[in-house]
């Protein structure tokens, strides 16, 4: 535990002693090895301004605390923190409920990031803390309790072995209170405790931080839950005080007055986008050998089961459909619940072949008590249940058990396997690891629909939607819709009118046919910096400007709720860089974790098979015009030859992440066949002169002090040569250092 210690102490001193603008909370360090508090502060103004809160800055601390090899790192190290991190205007605007947990994810093994709405993130902002940041594994399982921003440790043994209805109600009834109200949660379920791949962190009866293997993070430390106790609303401080309230109503009008709003989300929320799925053809369905499924899980026909509808803290929309089967239900706690949404819709109806919405509402409510995220859990039931269908498994590897398409029952059944490990149960735990893990033979790759080892989050199919198709394949946490989906390029009323299109898209002119590939790269970025700033304040993607509609607030908006709530100026222009930022530092993370361009692919069936139904039928991705949309994709966002940043672009953030950076060019002699780009190397250990930074780059490529010692290789710092022996020449933050080869002569 000696490196995170170390780098925790490092970072502390960099942060400020004091908030930065009125709203802003402290972050916490928690030791959990230790079972103490080992430090607080707030994080910078300059990082704030060019990450923003939330997701964005959660990145800026992940970035300091990753070990220095990051790719060497143990996927099960209690070294790599778990952040959870709130938004810039959580809790204090309109559907700005939301923070993200941030962390290295041991299902994939890059960068985890998931997002949460319910009440945690806005009850941990309003007790003015807005990270917590967690390592270290504890000796016996832990409950972290806050109150009023102060934390202690609780044993949490009486609540090892529940999931989450069974905690939440003993939790309740043990400390008082009323959730929603004065009590907030986040808390793993027997998944998490079995690490389980596809276990998700629980936020509410449904609300989770679902993909990339949260809960697992958290159980392998051996928490059990971090509960909130009251929030302190009535002392929160604004920059400019009542103006806020004037322009939540603002804010809040726009909102109910957006037709999606008010005729899809609040009246029976996501599952309204399975129908025009369908009928496009661009439904996965059968672990994506088919793209449409029937219309008995269309939305209306759940109507008879749906008594209301809920939502976050302080949000108007309330867009999270509750369920209730009542006679038409089997009895038991699985009869009524929260949900379902258009993913679990999708992953627990046509993808797996059930076709009865009575079905899908009991599957949905037995994974939100068990604590699974519903889109790695449904694909991981399908894509066994097509290695069954083609013999690539068989009753060996099940166990005996007989996978057949649409069986609800052995789902069931399946589901408490997972999150158990029991028989074939430990399989489907592994997720999209079961090749890596043993569990299935390498001929069941090519059936596995994930990108970077995450399965893919929503639905669609996108062989026909190319925007789609970009947006999964470079999405930094894997195969997921939330990072950049360009979901306006289903719209047709948008797709005829190529004006209105083109400033949607900040002046980019984007073809309106949804299977064109040219210029849909500029869709997918716009995207991508709307919803990495959306992550990044706190506000729900489907509140966002461009999800679903082009009337929902952006960053025009967002600008002005920024100066209100917190006094920053930052203009639309400054929050669009923000959001690149955000996505840029992302990029540099994975990259130290060994990803490369090569990984921002897609499934091979949508590269090889056609789809064989609906308008578009026979469409698929072509290699070539996909490489080529990539391309663009790269240039038009500033990232090198292998989709991380490029180097000016690098080392500004690394200036900011780091603290100091000096970038240095390497002559090809020292570095030779990679690329001029693969040739800067960022400093980020603070030295002083040309000594220093030789020493420092001696650490991070051993060897090539020998090339400066011989005198082959000659200096110039900020293009001004340095004489060779001037070891002491001075080197500053910012600065730009090329070596060169020394010329003799007379």
């Amino acid at each position: 535990m000696d490196g995170i210690r170390r780098r925790v102490d490092a970072l502390l001193t960099r942060l400020a002693d004091e908030p930065q603008f009125p709203t802003q909370g402290k972050t916490i360090f928690v030791d959990l090895a230790a079972r103490r508090v080992c430090g607080e502060g707030y994080t910078p103004r300059p990082v704030v301004e060019t990450f923003l809160e939330g997701r964005g800055a959660n990145f800026f601390y992940l970035w300091n605390l990753m070990d220095d090899d990051g790719a060497a790192e143990d996927r099960w190290s209690p070294e790599i923190p778990l952040i959870f991190g709130q938004g810039l205007l959580t809790g204090i605007v309109p559907s700005a409920a939301r923070g993200n947990a941030t962390s290295i994810s041991p299902e994939t093994g890059v960068l985890m990031d998931s997002n949460i709405g319910d009440y945690f993130p806005s009850f941990c902002k309003l007790q003015g803390v807005d990270r917590l940041v967690i390592f270290g594994q504890a000796e016996r399982w832990t409950l972290l309790v806050m109150d009023e921003g102060r934390i202690r440790f609780e044993d949490a043994g009486p609540y090892v072995g529940l999931d989450n209805l069974d905690m939440r109600e003993a939790v309740g009834r043990d400390f008082g209170g009323k959730w929603a109200k004065d009590l907030a949660m986040l808390n793993v379920t027997v998944a998490g405790e079995n690490r389980v791949l596809s276990a998700a962190i629980m936020g509410g009866p449904k609300a989770c931080y679902a993909r990339g293997g949260t809960g697992a993070r958290m159980g392998n430390l051996r928490l059990k839950g971090v509960l909130l106790l009251g929030h302190q609303a009535a002392k929160l401080r604004t920059a400019t005080g009542q103006p806020v309230k004037d322009y939540n109503r603002v804010i809040a009008k726009q909102l109910l007055g957006t037709g999606v709003v008010k005729h899809a989300l609040k009246t029976r929320g996501t599952p309204f986008l399975y129908k025009p799925s369908r009928l496009l053809g661009a439904m996965g369905t059968k672990n994506n050998q088919e793209t449409t499924w029937t219309d008995a899980l269309d939305a209306e026909n759940f109507d008879a089961w749906r008594p209301g509808m809920a939502g976050c803290f302080r949000c108007p929309v309330n867009c999270r459909p509750l369920n209730d089967l009542g006679e038409d239900g089997e009895g038991g706690r699985y009869d009524e619940g929260d949900g379902p949404e258009y993913v679990t819709l999708g992953k627990f109806g046509p993808n797996i072949g059930v076709t009865g919405p009575k079905e899908v509402v009991r599957l949905n409510n037995i994974c939100n008590d068990l604590g699974l995220d519903t889109a790695s859990s449904g694909s991981a039931l399908a894509w066994a249940l097509e290695l069954w269908q083609r013999g690539v498994i068989d009753g060996d590897a099940t166990g005996g058990l007989d996978l057949r398409w649409g069986d609800a029952k052995l789902f069931e059944k399946l589901l408490w396997m997972t999150t158990r490990r029991e028989g074939f149960g430990d399989a489907l735990a592994e997720s999209a690891r079961a090749v890596d893990s043993g569990h299935y033979p390498e001929g069941a790759l090519p059936y596995r629909m994930a990108v970077k080892g995450l399965f893919q989050s929503d639905p669609h199919d996108a062989r026909i939607l190319k925007a789609f198709a970009l947006g999964l394949a470079v999405a930094t946490r894997g195969m997921d819709h939330l990072r950049n989906r360009a979901t306006l390029e289903i719209n047709a009323r948008i797709n005829d009118d190529p004006e209105f299109k083109k400033a949607l898209y900040r002046g980019h002119a984007v073809a309106g046919e949804p299977n064109v590939y040219a210029t849909k790269e500029a869709a997918v970025r716009v995207c991508e910096d709307t919803y990495a700033v959306g992550d990044s304040v706190g506000m729900c993607r489907f509140t966002t400007h461009l999800f679903n509609s082009p009337s929902l607030p952006g960053m025009d908006k967002f600008s002005q709720q920024i100066e209100n709530v917190t006094g920053l100026t930052l203009s639309p222009d400054d929050l669009f860089q923000c959001g690149l930022n955000v996505t840029g530092l992302e990029r540099m993370v994975n990259h130290r974790l060994g990803v490369r361009r090569s990984d921002d692919t897609l499934p091979v069936r949508w590269f090889d098979e056609a789809i064989e139904w609906g308008p578009y039928t026979g469409e698929r991705i072509d290699r070539d015009e996909f490489d080529q949309m990539l391309a663009r994709f790269y240039e038009l966002t500033g990232l090198n030859h292998e989709g991380q940043p490029a180097a000016r672009f690098r080392a500004s953030l690394a200036q900011v992440a780091a603290g100091f950076c000096v970038e240095v060019r390497l002559p090809e002699s020292v570095a030779p066949g990679l690329p001029a780009d693969d040739r800067t190397v960022l400093v980020t250990e603070p030295v002083a002169d040309l000594k220093g930074l030789i020493k420092a780059l001696e650490k991070m490529m051993p060897g090539i002090g020998a090339h400066l010692d011989d005198g082959a290789l000659g200096f110039a710092v900020n293009d001004e040569m340095v004489l060779h022996g001037q070891a002491d020449a001075a080197v500053s933050d910012g600065d730009r250092v090329e070596l060169m080869a020394s010329f003799a002569g007379g």
